[in-house]
């Protein structure tokens, strides 16, 4: 299973990023190319590998 966060932005875009384990949210938000301040609403999504 592979988790992925959702960030939906204040100006209405969304970015997604695959988390890896051991990540902070600091580490995400660089991945991510954002700020805290940036964000409007996160989800956590847990997809599953098989098709």
């Amino acid at each position: 299973m592979t988790q992925v966060r959702i960030f939906t932005l204040r100006d209405g875009t969304k970015r997604k990023i695959k988390i890896e384990e051991g990540m902070s949210l600091q580490d995400e938000l660089k991945k991510a190319g954002i700020t805290e301040s940036d964000i409007f609403q996160m989800q956590l999504v847990i997809e599953d590998d098989k098709i």
